[in-house]
């Protein structure tokens, strides 16, 4: 029969506290560094840079290492925000207009910019995550978070699911914006990074990545 062991639970308490003190600190570092808007896929990458570690048991450290991914990965992060933000205005445009037209020839208008839609949300789910943990060109990475949304399914609708759950939780459950201010966000990637690792975990090892030809080249 096991004992009570009553220091290991105070380290336990005291573990999980620690963790929760940080996820709060970086919650609050990532909403700072996203406030400029431009600057939202530099955070989000940095931030699946440290939670993606953190989930790997890599390290302990979340803030600094965050602000230093933020700044090394700024460049890119920023661009392919910007590149993600301005087709996304350009598709919402068109379907709203092409809704407005209400013929034949909009109805099939419409169902090319809804797969074209489809296309660009599974890009984007995989896109920052892949520049946390990899280094390739952006139009590469782009290629890449495509390719990878199709190739693993489930876990491309497991991230959507999560997705839908948390803004849904959000617009009808009023506290759950209380959470995602204090730690949320952090939280939330943390859940994610789990299902990213099951991808990127097979793509690591360098015969595995030239077998796939995905072109995926592992941040050392």
């Amino acid at each position: 029969m096991k004992t009570f062991n009553k220091s290991t639970l105070i380290n336990s308490g005291l573990d999980f506290i620690h963790t929760l003190c940080n996820f709060i600190v970086l919650n609050l570092v990532f909403f700072i560094t996203s406030l400029p808007i431009i600057t939202i896929g530099a955070s989000v990458s940095a931030l699946y840079y440290v939670m993606i570690k953190e989930a790997k048991q890599e390290f302990g450290y979340l803030v600094r290492p965050y602000l230093k991914e933020f700044k090394n990965n700024f460049k890119a992060t920023t661009f392919s925000f910007l590149l993600f933000f301005f087709t996304g205005i350009i598709l919402l445009f068109n379907l709203a207009f092409w809704y407005a037209m209400d013929n034949l020839v909009s109805m099939l208008i419409i169902s090319v910019l809804i797969f074209a839609s489809i296309c660009y949300l599974f890009t984007f789910l995989y896109a920052f995550p892949l520049m946390a943990r990899f280094e390739n060109g952006i139009v590469q990475t782009l290629k890449n978070a495509f390719y990878l949304s199709l190739l693993h399914k489930k876990i491309t609708f497991a991230l959507l699911f999560v997705d839908a759950f948390v803004i849904s939780l959000c617009v009808f459950f009023s506290p759950m914006k209380l959470f995602m201010t204090l730690f949320g966000f952090a939280f939330i990637a943390y859940c994610k990074s789990f299902l990213f690792i099951q991808v990127f975990d097979y793509y690591e090892t360098s015969q595995l990545t030239k077998d796939k030809g995905v072109g995926c080249q592992k941040v050392l």
